[in-house]
């Protein structure tokens, strides 16, 4: 290659070349210092402008996603299944490999896996479920005993499976580890953990808004 590369410098930068083209290129560059510095040059550039554009921070989802691997990864033997019979429910309720979510179980009991949730007494963990659920925001969500999960209407669906626990919703309903709850978009209510708190699977479309009342 005689001529000078500047056409596949960016690619170059990038690392977007494929093999034969990439190795063309670096062979170029061995013995044309002009091309060369146009490479450090372009380096440079997209380094400062990366440096220039405020972080951005990750989808909760990611960080639980990788506190999962890790889990999975350094497991020497079989994890413990926390809920029995229930794992296997929540394992066809994410849709998701049975080792895949003992690994997300785990995360229950570590607290960088949690965040906040809407009111006090209440955590939640966002997690990755199976390809179904893409566009979704499936998760972990613990109330504290007496905890209430305040008025909200729901803009899509949710499906909940109780893990543990229980708690009591709006119209007096009573839900206990394995009932599950499908809820439509457009419908509102509150729940209150009872005595012994409760901690739910739940996955959720296109978000809550806690600015609704009764409909």
């Amino acid at each position: 290659m005689n001529e000078h590369v500047d056409g596949w410098i960016p690619d170059l930068v990038l690392g977007t070349l494929d093999g034969p083209t990439r190795a063309s290129v670096e062979g170029h560059l061995e013995s044309c210092d002009r091309c060369a510095a146009e490479v450090v040059a372009m380096g440079e550039t997209l380094s400062a402008m990366a440096l220039s554009l405020p972080p951005e921070r990750p989808h909760p989802a990611a960080r639980t996603n990788l506190l999962a691997s890790i889990i999975e990864h350094e497991a020497q033997e079989g994890l413990a299944d926390r809920f029995g019979a229930l794992t296997e429910q929540l394992a066809r309720f994410f849709e998701l490999p049975l080792r895949r979510v003992r690994a997300l179980v785990e995360l229950i009991d570590e607290p960088a896996a949690w965040s906040r949730g809407p009111s006090d007494g209440i955590k939640l963990i966002h997690l990755q479920a199976g390809p179904s659920f893409a566009a979704a925001d499936p998760g972990f969500v613990i109330l504290e005993p007496g905890a209430t999960f305040p008025q909200h209407r729901h803009v899509g669906g949710e499906l909940v499976l109780v893990l543990e626990g229980s708690f009591v919703d709006a119209d007096g309903t009573v839900l206990r580890a394995g009932d599950t709850q499908d809820l439509a978009s457009n419908t509102s209510h509150f729940f209150v953990a009872q005595d012994q708190g409760c901690i739910l699977a739940v996955i959720i479309w296109d978000g809550l808004d806690f600015s609704a009342r009764d409909v």
